[in-house]
């Protein structure tokens, strides 16, 4: 899809709407973001999986189009207003038991005895997980005018990354829910089996283009999602190597390479999907690492200011959760925030916007959940560009932050 289900799913379930959300629960913050550690990827497959066979991909197809979704509200919202977090959860429970009815109440269950919330908590966060994702693939299905075959081939172009997302532990209870891994293989055969009409409407020999335009659906879906290759951008934290790491940041961000996500395995059972060499793919596996040493200096180069403001761009927003999920689970992690800025502006003014900015996010982390006593911060205004202040997408690259281990 043009946006990953799962990343949509993060932006709205942040650290932050689930610590607020735990509050509203009665639950303890880290049950809670297990639990939803664990629901938005084996929801999101659980529904994939429904699409590998004919009902069940004309069934999802209906649910979509009959169904009257309400306009997606904020995760914010479903915590601070009981009777719409009550409805919205009632709605996807509602969806997915059309979906599975024979297991109305095993995925609450599963829930519970993997993450320690309550039965009725766990019940609330899977039925808010579904009316959620549900919400975004109508969405998808309205604003792009889509036909079953092609919602079921976007749909299965995420099977792996959905999959490769659930903690091994929660996997291991919801068989029912994801069937048997598929190989890749197999997906353009499947797309043959599931348009609207009956196939025995046609005749034998019309039968290859369904599988033609499945491939091609299939081809459209991995030219948008293959993006490129990237370098490694940690490097020792002393001032001979800060050349080769501005050379490398700008490369990485003229938006000219090719993604490629990967998955990644954090300390207590939970995962990242993260851009492959990636200030937060980089800073992971760091901290993963025999003989680490410290202090050491990542390039935060996803995350991006506006103009003149300590405001952190609405992209950026899903990196900072990423840094702060990688926080909660390294306890002993300590860092240091450094601000920069491009050149627009005097000293005056640039040297305490750098500040502002590295405040900016010490204050989103501590609203994720982590002790102000881990982050430190220092503002180094326009000293230290990583691309050229001439250009707009040069200053963009320069209002910046730069995070460096100080104790591990």
């Amino acid at each position: 899809m043009s946006n990953s289900i799962l990343d949509h799913l993060r932006s709205t379930f942040t650290p932050t709407a689930v610590s607020e959300l735990s509050r509203a629960l009665g639950e303890a913050p880290g049950p809670t973001q297990k639990a939803l550690d664990g629901l938005l990827p084996a929801v999101t497959a659980g529904v994939i999986n429904r699409t590998t066979g004919q009902q069940g991909a004309t069934q999802l197809y209906q649910l979509l189009r009959d169904t009257p979704f309400a306009q997606d509200p904020t995760l914010s919202q479903l915590v601070n207003v009981g009777d719409h977090r009550q409805k919205a959860a009632e709605s996807g429970n509602g969806l997915f038991k059309q979906l599975y009815p024979d297991q109305p109440n095993r995925l609450a269950e599963a829930t519970a005895q993997y993450s320690g919330v309550s039965l009725g908590s766990a019940g609330t966060l899977s039925g808010l997980v579904m009316s959620v994702l549900m919400g975004f693939l109508h969405q998808q299905f309205t604003s792009r005018s889509l036909m079953q075959a092609q919602l079921t081939a976007l749909l299965l172009g995420e099977t792996d990354s959905a999959r490769l997302a659930i903690p091994t532990g929660f996997a291991a209870l919801l068989g029912w829910l994801l069937g048997a891994p598929r190989p890749v293989s197999t997906i353009p055969l499947r797309t043959e089996t599931i348009p609207p009409a009956s196939r025995d409407d046609h005749p034998a020999g019309t039968v290859w283009w369904r599988w033609l335009l499945g491939a091609l659906a299939l081809l459209a879906l991995l030219f948008l999602l293959l993006r490129g290759y990237k370098g490694d951008k940690t490097q020792p934290m002393s001032e001979s190597s800060s050349s080769v790491a501005s050379d490398t940041v700008a490369s990485d961000l003229d938006g000219n390479g090719p993604e490629v996500r990967v998955a990644i395995d954090l300390p207590g059972g939970r995962k990242l999907s993260v851009v492959e060499h990636s200030f937060t793919d980089s800073l992971a596996r760091y901290l993963a690492a025999t003989g680490r040493q410290a202090p050491r200096v990542f390039n935060f180069d996803n995350l991006t200011f506006e103009t003149d403001s300590a405001r952190i761009t609405a992209q950026a927003r899903s990196h900072v959760d990423d840094l702060i999920q990688i926080m909660q689970a390294y306890p002993n992690l300590q860092i240091r925030i450094e601000g920069n800025t491009d050149s627009t502006g005097g000293e005056a003014i640039n040297d305490p916007l750098s500040g502002e900015r590295a405040d900016m996010v010490k204050q989103a982390l501590i609203q994720g959940g982590i002790a102000a006593g881990r982050v430190r911060t220092r503002e180094r205004g326009d000293t230290k560009p990583v691309a050229s202040n001439q250009t707009a997408a040069g200053r963009q690259k320069n209002r910046r932050i730069d995070v460096v281990i100080t104790k591990l």
